[in-house]
């Protein structure tokens, strides 16, 4: 249910919002937990369904353990001087009349200055903002994409109803982030799933292979839609050594262990109050998983070498790309943790290859992505500073086009990317084993490849060619997706070499981090072995550890890189 909070000095805002919008919250400074429709002391005249002033909204914001959906606040505030923002008024006017004039002008625009401090300490938090038609706002008028202005000559009761919903609308599609849904099933249920799910204050699993965007999908749509007050914190734990993990999730006093010089949080207490978003919590050691464990139980934490417990209730998103029911049924993961990350309502992102009915709109996504992208727009300056381009040049009106380049279909007013539709075919065909990651890569080399080859060439170059149009060469497509795997010869498993050792031919593709890149290695050895030796693990162990290795160990390394012998005894 939607949750607003009414600053106003008076309580007919409020009255209307109770009125017209009953099926939403209104966040009080009451302690009661029964919604104010059918509180008593509503009738009664309660001073307390409403903020009068900052100080009581400031108030309120910080002892809510959420932040609101969504913040009405009024424009004029008729209240005493010493109610008044600002705090310190040493510098009006000591004369009695030009101190009114100046304290009255201070009463006209009190919520300008309320919206201003509001922003200050919580950025992403919408505001409607009640004006009557013609209010001379001038300079001061909000320039902020999540402020809305509902401008009527009397602010009734429909109106502001409208306004509400309509601001909620745009902050819950703003809130979503450069995310791209398509029409795929896979994508059509995960947004379905986060509509409740972002809010709930549960623990949320997300699963999905390596590169489909879990930790993009936590920092740009379930932290933002949860209203949590407290900051996003991430942290992937692969790319930590095993011996630091306690220290970099619980903590540590100084001292504590070798290299600890000074005290510090570790992430569960940076993200009090907040999400922390874990990737690869499969990586956990059973006794790392029960300190976890712990912790989630009594939102406390106590850092290493310390005896103090300090608050650490964050909102945890775990993920992973392996299967952590193999893992619980295999012993590697605690039963009692895996339920309490709420497996029952798990997300999954789909891979690329599940999404291939969207796979033209992302490849377009992704090109536009990367023009407006950070890094390449000192790129994208320079080559429009050396290029002509119109006065009315928006970045905003870029555009993909699948095709050969034509200068009756570029735009003369922004960037227009001219790609193949062999190229496309040849997009749409690769199997993307590193997803969203290693599309957006290739559009990023892409585009740098094309602005740098216009940027080197000659003057004669220059005064040829249209300005902003840039043409991706099909050989650049598929030098970027690595041409053709190379495969061993049909019949042939990967044989021992001259010297007793084994040699196979893989396949290497970008993963994001070395533990990842061997970990894919080591998966494509272990399924190649496994048909050189017919499915024989006892063998595989005696190729691999000698005399005193054991199937079992082969066959719980192969449980830990997500290969199942059923799934390889199938395809064999």
């Amino acid at each position: 249910m939607p949750r607003l909070l009414v600053i106003d000095d008076r309580d007919q805002t409020v009255e209307m919002v109770h009125r017209q919008l009953p099926h939403f919250e209104t966040v009080t400074r009451c302690d009661r937990r029964i919604p104010c429709q059918v509180c008593e002391e509503r009738t009664r005249g309660c001073p307390l369904r409403c903020a009068h002033d900052f100080a009581q909204a400031a108030e309120v914001l910080a002892r809510a353990p959420a932040l609101p959906d969504l913040v009405v606040l009024d424009l004029h505030f008729a209240l005493p001087e010493e109610r008044l923002l600002p705090e310190d008024k040493s510098s009006l006017p000591p004369d009695p009349k030009a101190r009114r004039t100046a304290l009255e002008g201070l009463r006209r625009r009190q919520g300008l200055l309320i919206l201003k401090r509001l922003r200050a300490l919580y950025p992403a938090l919408p505001v409607v903002m009640l004006t009557t038609t013609g209010s001379d706002l001038g300079a001061e008028r909000p320039d902020d994409a999540l402020v809305y202005l509902c401008e009527n000559e009397v602010v009734d009761s429909r109106s502001l109803a409208a306004e509400i919903s309509r601001a909620l609308a745009l902050s819950h599609t703003a809130q979503e982030g450069p995310v791209f849904w398509g029409r795929a099933p896979g994508m059509t249920e995960l947004r379905r799933q986060l509509e409740g799910l972002a809010r709930s204050p549960l623990p949320l699993l997300i699963e999905g292979e390596t590169g489909t965007g879990k930790s993009f999908l936590a920092e740009h749509v379930i932290h933002p839609r949860s209203g949590a007050k407290g900051p996003l914190v991430v942290t992937d734990l692969s790319t930590v050594p095993p011996s630091l993990l306690a220290a970099h999730l619980f903590g540590a006093r100084r001292g504590a262990y070798t290299g600890a010089v000074e005290d510090h949080a570790g992430v569960f207490e940076q993200a009090h109050g907040g999400t922390l978003f874990v990737d690869e919590i499969g990586n956990l050691d059973l006794d790392l998983q029960r300190q976890l464990l712990l912790v989630l139980e009594r939102g406390q934490v106590t850092r290493l070498g310390d005896t103090k417990p300090r608050p650490a209730a964050p909102r945890l998103v775990a993920a992973t790309n392996a299967d952590l029911d193999a893992a619980v049924r295999s012993g590697r993961f605690r039963p009692d943790l895996f339920m309490r990350l709420n497996p029952a309502t798990r997300l999954r992102l789909p891979p690329l290859r599940e999404r291939r009915a969207d796979l033209p709109d992302l490849v377009r996504f992704a090109f536009l992505e990367a023009l407006r992208s950070e890094p390449l727009r000192p790129l994208v300056r320079a080559y429009l500073a050396r290029f002509p381009t119109p006065d009315g040049f928006d970045e905003s009106r870029n555009e993909v086009v699948f095709g050969r380049p034509r200068a009756a279909v570029a735009r003369p007013d922004a960037f227009t990317v001219f790609i193949s539709r062999e190229a496309l075919a040849r997009l749409g065909a690769a199997e993307w084993p590193g997803n969203q990651r290693e599309l957006k890569l290739l559009a990023a080399n892409a585009v740098v490849f094309c602005l740098t080859q216009h940027l080197d060439a000659g003057e004669m170059a220059q005064a040829a060619r249209a300005p902003a149009v840039l043409d991706v060469p099909d050989p650049l497509v598929a030098r970027l997706l690595g041409g053709e795997p190379r495969r061993a010869p049909r019949g042939r498993g990967p044989g021992p070499s001259r010297s007793g050792s084994r040699r196979i031919e893989v396949d290497l593709t970008p993963q994001g981090s070395f533990s990842r890149l061997s970990a894919d290695v080591e998966r494509q050895y272990l399924r190649a072995l496994y048909e050189a030796c017919a499915g024989d693990l006892a063998r595989m162990a005696r190729e691999l550890l000698g005399p005193q290795g054991t199937a079992r160990q082969v066959h719980l390394r192969m449980n830990q890189l997500g290969l199942r012998v059923r799934d390889l005894r199938g395809a064999s």
